[in-house]
């Protein structure tokens, strides 16, 4: 009989060396160290022979189920599987886990097609945890965007699933809402152990290194880079940091239209402020947006970027003391108004002075003109 066309080719990948040589008992150890895999993995549940098969198998709601478990009939199929597995692991598979057996070609023949056949009706079963199913519920419109729900999404998660979870939602991520999956992934990271971690870090970096989509980065940063951006390559922070604050440069805010013109990209900086290497070359940035009397690149840091700028600079900035006392003593509502989400405190007299005596004026300026000199 062709052992290999008999039974499951993984089951045949994993015996093979051993049938092959004729290490007969050795083979039949592979075929249960197989079948032992697969149950923890459909489970999600650790652990070996008897009370991986109870958990697994047995009780009102099993982690494996083989059918519906709505009938008599179907309910004596579960409960006559789970007897099997226990009769063969204590019939076979653990007297030669603990004492020399030799068998023969036939005897391993028979015992790896029975497994065999396990094998392909435990493929058939549901899983009490489904990956599938799982991640529609991440992206579901009603995931409710708080710590506790999250906190108890990632609890179902069985332990040796964390990380291809992890990997399922974020190659997903396109389709969900970025404050959703921050929620997720703020829960789940902390529960991958640091293999995982880095694995995960090693993916989310090596997309960075080449993604030139917008919403892509958009959704990286703004759901994990407030979490991992310090941990990610640093080949890849760079690039995306350089990407951010190009856009920076080009970012203006219409405020008759109440939305951004240019820039939109850059406004996501403000997650992962606190963990940038180019925090000189952001600083720049900003203020040459501010110092550039274009009032829609003036709008645009102040609405986005300047409350958040204490991670770039520990005390007010050089020239922002002066700039603001000069738009503020002209009347300028913006910059006076800005004063309020302002992180720094250490002004200067004459700034203080003009906040205080402050009265505002009609701008001369037109916010909205483009550009283009035509």
């Amino acid at each position: 009989m062709n052992l290999e066309t008999k039974i499951p080719t993984d089951l045949w990948t994993l015996t093979r060396t051993n049938y092959e040589k004729r290490n007969f008992t050795g083979a039949i150890l592979d075929a249960f160290h197989y079948l032992s895999d697969l149950i923890r993995k459909k489970s999600g549940l650790e652990g070996d022979g008897a009370p991986l098969i109870g958990s697994a198998f047995g009780g009102a709601s099993p982690k494996i189920k083989l059918n519906k478990l709505q009938t008599e009939s179907e309910r004596n199929i579960q409960k006559g599987m789970e007897q099997t597995l226990r009769g063969i692991y204590q019939t076979f598979r653990n007297p030669r886990s603990h004492e020399k057996i030799s068998d023969t070609d036939e005897d391993a023949q028979i015992i790896i097609i029975f497994i065999g056949y396990i094998v392909r009706q435990l493929d058939l079963a549901k899983s009490q945890f489904s990956r599938e199913d799982y991640l529609k519920r991440i992206l579901d419109p009603d995931f409710v965007p708080q710590v506790r729900y999250a906190e108890l999404l990632v609890d179902e998660i069985p332990a040796n699933q964390r990380l291809e979870t992890f990997l399922d939602v974020y190659r997903a991520k396109t389709a969900g809402k970025i404050e959703h999956l921050k929620y997720f992934f703020n829960a789940l990271i902390p529960k991958l152990s640091s293999d995982q971690i880095n694995q995960a870090y090693e993916i989310i970096s090596d997309e960075l290194k080449t993604a030139d989509d917008e919403t892509t980065l958009r959704i990286i940063i703004g759901s994990l880079g407030g979490k991992c951006w310090a941990h990610l390559q640093e080949t890849a922070r760079l690039r995306i940091e350089n990407r951010l604050i190009r856009s920076i440069k080009d970012g203006k805010y219409d405020t008759n239209l109440n939305r951004v013109r240019d820039g939109s990209l850059g406004t996501w900086i403000v997650s992962i402020l606190p963990q940038i290497s180019l925090k000189k070359e952001a600083l720049r940035a900003i203020s040459d947006s501010l110092h550039s009397d274009n009032a829609e690149k003036e709008d645009y840091i102040i609405r986005y970027i300047l409350s958040s700028m204490i991670h770039l600079s520990d005390s007010l900035p050089f020239g922002f003391d002066i700039l603001f006392t000069e738009k503020i003593k002209n009347g300028d509502e913006r910059f006076y108004d800005a004063t309020d989400v302002m992180p720094w405190k250490d002004w200067s007299e004459e700034l203080t002075e003009a906040v205080n005596n402050f009265e505002a004026v009609e701008p001369t300026y037109e916010p909205f003109i483009d550009d283009i000199p035509f």
